[in-house]
């Protein structure tokens, strides 16, 4: 009996270091049923995992197989009952303990034994296994409840990186379902406030077909406009599963900023022990609603800015007998604030036409009304037929006066009939050089030069002059088109814009502007700055002057 108990001291050591080893059910059956069965007298050793209510979940066994109608006599014995037909299977008695662990389901170890077993030596072990079970149970659920916590805050981090990355509220709504179904839930729902109203704007479901088949239903449509018009106002009543042919179903009001903006319904088909928290879904809504909210605030202010900066442009260019002339601008692909690049054409009184185009530093209100002066400052002083430098020169002396920290780069293009073309001169104050598109031939680039108009207190101005033959055209930017920057850092101006230009040769005037700044913008992608073209052609009348 001492070598029993010894051996038993050293299965129960063991049972107890291993514990802490433990991943799953399965190893923790291979390691407390076959020291039970060790025992002397143990004919069998059977373990179940019960269901709520009299089900059983799983069945384990070592020794007689747990099969067929033994598993009644199983359920029996784990009752408390006496069944019968125990001495057909050579089991002089059984021996029952349970062990029970608050949210997890309970289970039942019968040690089958003949008539050599020492009963009460048996029922101290199982006592003593029970133990073991109940701590190995405990531990695989702490570390189920961490992965799944895990996994939850994987999922709120993935979903808020999809959500943010982008600021187009559309792309937004519609990722947002995707990024719950299927992991989170089987269906979400996504409903925006539109002038009080309930809106269904994005739908997901693992089976879309049953999802269109729900949302054609007007009781469906109806009740869950229902459910989420209560929700917009403070409290959504139970949603109907049945109506909505789901397992169970969760409504979470999108809120922002104190603002509720709509709400998120998810549908469940599965038990409900998957279904994720309350809180985790919460969470997740409460970061939907924020990408939505930046989103719709991002779009406000973007219209605010395009607004702005129309009005800082003229409204249309001239009409100049011999010459055509267009115009593109547009806006840095995620930027909110008033930009700084300005364009005109004006004519002298002595029919010299000038082109104008600058560049103030920086973003923003004052950038915007340094903008405004300086685009209206050159183009009166070229109108009233100063010439281009000394119209430059006073533009910097009001730059110096103000006091502004900000600079100006400009450039005008001073255009006169002359024999066979259009003669242009060409003077600039650290503006990046203008580029001649030929009718026939290779397209050149002219001549940069000078600095920035206020920041030295004589300003240094280059002038250059070129030469447009007819069909010929000038082509005058802000550096936002050249210096667009790709993927791997190489410049617009480096790698595409001679080719972009040339494949533009024979455009009319208008697509040329629009399809060169887009393909510059296209090239930066995101990180695109603000770009004005600018383009004359010589001797095409029957073009028509645009701009945008």
């Amino acid at each position: 009996m001492r070598e029993a108990d010894a051996g038993w001291a050293a299965s129960l050591h063991r049972m107890w270091t291993s514990v802490v080893r433990i991943t799953d059910r399965d190893e923790l059956a291979r390691l407390i049923l076959p020291p039970l069965q060790a025992l002397p007298g143990v004919v069998a050793v059977w373990g179940l995992r019960h269901a709520p209510g009299d089900g059983v979940l799983e069945y384990r066994w070592t020794g007689v197989p747990l099969e067929g109608d033994r598993r009644d006599l199983a359920r029996a014995a784990a009752a408390g009952l006496i069944p019968p037909g125990l001495p057909e299977l050579g089991f002089a008695g059984i021996v029952r303990d349970r062990f029970d662990l608050a949210g997890e389901p309970a289970g039942t170890i019968l040690v089958a034994v003949d008539d050599t077993a020492d009963v009460p030596m048996i029922r101290t072990c199982l006592g003593q296994v029970i133990e073991v079970t109940r701590e190995a149970i405990r531990r695989l659920a702490l570390r189920r409840a961490e992965l799944a916590q895990q996994t939850r805050d994987a999922l709120l981090a993935e979903a808020s990186l999809q959500m943010d990355a982008v600021l187009d509220t559309t792309q937004t709504i519609r990722r947002i379902p995707r990024m719950a179904v299927p992991a989170i839930a089987e269906g979400c729902l996504v409903y925006v406030a539109e002038d009080g109203r309930p809106v269904l704007r994005g739908s997901v479901h693992v089976d879309m077909r049953r999802l269109a088949a729900l949302l054609g239903d007007p009781a469906v449509t109806a009740h869950l406009e229902h459910l989420v018009s209560r929700a917009l106002q403070g409290a959504a009543p139970p949603a109907d599963t049945a109506l909505l042919a789901t397992r169970a179903a969760d409504l979470q009001p999108l809120l922002a900023r104190g603002q509720v903006v709509g709400a998120m319904v998810f549908l469940f088909d599965r038990d409900d022990a998957a279904i994720p928290p309350a809180g985790f879904l919460r969470d997740l809504a409460a970061r939907a609603a924020l990408a939505i909210d930046n989103g719709s605030r991002y779009e406000r202010r973007r219209r605010d800015v395009l607004t702005m900066q129309q009005h800082l442009l003229p409204t249309r260019l001239p009409e100049i007998e011999g010459l055509s002339a267009a115009a593109a601008y547009l806006v840095g692909d995620r930027v909110i604030e008033v930009g700084g690049d300005f364009y005109d054409v004006v004519t002298a009184a002595d029919g010299t036409t000038a082109a104008l185009i600058g560049d103030v530093c920086g973003r923003g209100v004052e950038a915007a009304a340094l903008t405004g002066m300086a685009r209206h400052t050159l183009a009166a002083l070229l109108q009233e037929g100063v010439t281009p430098a000394r119209a430059m020169t006073g533009l910097n002396a009001r730059l110096r006066l103000d006091g502004s920290w900000r600079f100006v780069t400009a450039g005008v293009a001073s255009l006169r009939p002359a024999a066979g073309g259009v003669a242009v001169d060409w003077v600039s104050a650290g503006h990046p050089a203008p580029v001649v598109l030929r009718q026939k031939g290779d397209p050149v680039r002219g001549d940069g030069g000078g600095a920035p108009l206020g920041v030295l207190a004589v300003p240094r101005i280059a002038a250059s002059r070129l030469f447009l033959e007819t069909g010929d055209t000038l082509i005058i930017f802000t550096d936002g088109l050249t210096e667009s920057r790709g993927p791997d850092g190489v410049m617009f101006e480096d790698d595409a814009l001679g080719r972009t230009i040339d494949r533009l040769r024979d455009r009319p005037i208008g697509e040329l502007v629009h399809e060169l700044a887009a393909a510059s913008a296209s090239f930066g992608g995101a990180h695109t700055d603000d770009i004005a073209v600018l383009a004359i052609r010589a001797g095409l009348a029957n073009e028509v002057n645009g701009d945008e």
